[in-house]
């Protein structure tokens, strides 16, 4: 009966000794997996903020580097774009120089024989075609009166002829075809190497541009540093007239280039040359490599491809438009 007893409160007191201690194991182990469980809510937390920042950051972004413009605005705002493709870069020597009376059409007009003149039927200015009664002259020996006619076609640039006056040896008219013009271009030694008859010239003329070839070079006085290059010009509608100053732009070299677009068509953003490409209603900024220029086009060298659409027209408009979204967006 004494060793039940002592069995019975030895057992007791394993049971007294042991719960504290599984309650203590229990308890932590309870605060661990709490800790663990909050640790990994908030590992969850900042990984979706940190997943959200990327889809808002990415939204940003998409934002910034396109505008959506209707047909009707970009009609109306003058946004215009063209197909990119291969194109021919042109090299060009720039000349200065003015329009000029052609000296080999020009042509001054006498009487035959000396006497009085008894009618004048052009004026000064006036346009007259060949064949054209000028002058009548009444002949000093014989009386006879005979007609002075117009040999060319062209415009009564000079008239010293009056009605009662005496035609001798004098020029009565002087008469040009306005039509064409001579283009004059000093040349000097520096390109006169690269300065041939034949070459194309870009004649500016301030209002319009004028494709023609150059017709001959011709040696000034000994004194002077340039040659002059002439070129004839078309003027058939009469807006250009002798004494004005022009720029020649003459062709030296031609260079073909795969892939080009219109210089113009460029734009700075981002600290990057840009092209905005058209897509629908959809413009999206495109930096661009680029290559040899000749002033007008540029090679491309990545970033575009041949067949896209790009903004030649206007294309600031769409620059300032996704400018002031992005200042937006940051606001």
């Amino acid at each position: 009966m004494k060793n039940v007893n002592l069995l019975f409160i030895l057992a007791s007191l394993c049971a007294m000794t042991s719960a504290p201690m599984l309650a203590a194991q229990d308890t932590h182990e309870h605060e661990e997996n709490a800790e663990h469980q909050n640790h990994e809510a908030a590992g969850e937390h900042e990984e979706g903020e940190h997943e959200e920042g990327e889809q808002h950051g990415g939204h940003e972004e998409s934002e910034s580097a396109h505008v959506e413009i209707s047909a009707n605005m970009a009609e109306q705002t003058g946004i215009r774009s063209r197909e990119a493709g291969d194109g021919t870069l042109v090299r060009t020597l720039v000349s200065y120089g003015k329009l000029t009376l052609d000296p080999d059409s020009i042509v001054h007009i006498r009487a035959r024989f000396p006497g009085q003149i008894v009618n004048v039927n052009a004026g000064l200015g006036d346009s007259v075609e060949a064949g054209d009664r000028l002058i009548a002259v009444e002949s000093n020996d014989s009386l006879q009166t005979y007609t002075v006619t117009a040999p060319i076609s062209g415009t009564v640039l000079e008239r010293n002829a009056n009605l009662g006056g005496v035609a001798a040896e004098q020029t009565l008219f002087t008469i040009a075809p306005l039509d064409t013009l001579l283009v004059e271009l000093k040349i000097f030694p520096g390109q006169r190497q690269q300065v041939a008859p034949g070459q194309m010239v870009r004649i500016d003329t301030g209002d319009t541009q004028i494709e023609a070839s150059i017709r001959d070079i011709l040696p000034q006085g000994d004194d002077s540093p340039y040659v002059i290059a002439r070129v004839p010009i078309d003027n058939s509608d009469g807006l250009l007239a002798p004494g004005r100053l022009v720029t020649g732009h003459i062709v030296v070299e031609r260079m073909e280039a795969p892939l080009v677009i219109e210089r113009r068509a460029l734009q700075s953003l981002d600290n990057s040359q840009v092209v905005f490409i058209q897509e629908g209603n959809a413009f999206e900024a495109r930096p661009v490599e680029l290559g040899l220029t000749d002033g007008e086009f540029v090679e491309v060298l990545s970033g575009l491809r041949a067949g896209e659409r790009y903004v030649v027209d206007n294309s600031y408009l769409i620059k300032a438009d996704i400018e002031k979204s992005g200042a937006e967006h940051a606001h």
